[in-house]
């Protein structure tokens, strides 16, 4: 028996969850939602997806929906999330869970009293080169982590272009929730407080109110450390408009991940690194980790089991996040509670 599943917000990611729903035998996709009719009806006709609607409300209420994703802008999950769940509808949101500690809470204890998933897709986790990391520290080989860098940044073409409400969110929403996420995983650790810094100058006098760039340090409870970079300046010459790279140091070794180019350049009327790892068509099949992701969540749904990403990861992450735009207010190290 397949279970029945639809998507709120069908931009950029939201056709990723599309193409992940449609790549899984035992889900059938009934229905998307978004407010943009006329991207509606182009995702509805690219993929055959019968049930459209400009109101995600009533999508849930006519539906009769086993799980939904979730994917609208950062700052406007709380409400569609919140709806579903009091539906009872299990979850799927992309990261970040909310833009706010006091929103994640409500989201979360929602969805434990009523017994409902409640996934962030926090895809990294099976995005090859960091699952491999995660998995080399976990079998002992490496010994314990003691210190992480990593790495996330966007070319200005993600808040100037890509994003129309780039003034609504920060690096550390858009950016920081995987870094953050990641660093909590691979230390298999809690974050216990935060110092950090950053900038807000260059895009402010352009018209998009949010940080160029930012800077934090992560401290573990049991003494790990991981910096994060994030920043939203690179130039748009760059051959991809994501840079991501870390380096992991270990009491009995390293690890060092470039995921820029990717293993692929390609040169014709301009230079590129073609980004292929998280979501492509390769000989007329999806795959990808955010494809992994997703399907994840809907194994553990139809298996009734826990998924690795749980709702107090979701949580934390939002408290670690909530605690980096508070050091950057304060200007001084902030326990993260």
């Amino acid at each position: 028996m397949k279970i029945k599943a639809a998507v709120i917000g069908v931009g950029i990611q939201g056709e990723e969850h599309v193409k992940a729903y449609k790549t899984y035998p035992l889900v059938d996709l009934v229905a998307i939602a978004d407010i943009n009719e006329k991207r509606l009806n182009q995702i509805s006709s690219k993929y055959s997806i019968q049930g459209k609607y400009t109101d995600y409300r009533e999508m849930i209420e006519r539906e009769q929906l086993d799980v939904v994703s979730v994917v609208t802008p950062d700052f406007l999950h709380f409400e569609p999330v919140i709806y579903a769940l009091k539906n009872d509808v299990n979850v799927i949101v992309e990261k970040p869970l909310a833009t706010s500690i006091e929103e994640a809470e409500e989201m979360v204890n929602l969805a434990k009293s009523k017994k409902l998933m409640l996934f962030v897709d926090f895809a990294n986790r099976w995005n090859p080169p960091f699952a491999i990391a995660k998995e080399r520290i976990s079998n002992g080989e490496l010994g314990a982590p003691l210190y992480a860098y990593f790495r996330l940044s966007d070319t200005k073409y993600v808040p100037f272009k890509m994003l129309s409400w780039a003034s609504k969110t920060s690096v550390v929403f858009f950016l920081m929730s995987h870094t953050a996420d990641l660093a909590c995983w691979i230390f298999d650790d809690r974050v216990s407080s935060v110092y950090a810094f950053a900038s807000k100058k260059y895009l402010k006098s352009r018209g998009v109110d949010t940080y160029d760039y930012v800077v934090a340090v992560l401290e573990f409870s049991r003494g790990g450390k991981a910096v994060l970079e994030s920043a939203w300046i690179l130039p748009e010459s760059l051959p991809s408009i994501v840079d991501f790279r870390a380096e992991i140091l270990c009491e009995e070794g390293s690890i060092f991940i470039e995921d820029f180019s990717q293993g692929i350049e390609v040169a014709s009327t301009k230079y590129s690194y073609p980004r292929y790892a998280s979501g492509y068509l390769i000989n007329r099949k999806y795959v990808g980790f955010t494809r992994e992701a997703i399907h994840h969540a809907v194994e553990c749904l139809i298996e009734k089991k826990e998924p690795i990403v749980t709702p107090d990861d979701a949580l934390h992450n939002i408290k670690v996040l909530g605690s980096i735009v508070k050091s950057i207010e304060e200007g001084q190290k902030v326990p993260v509670l």
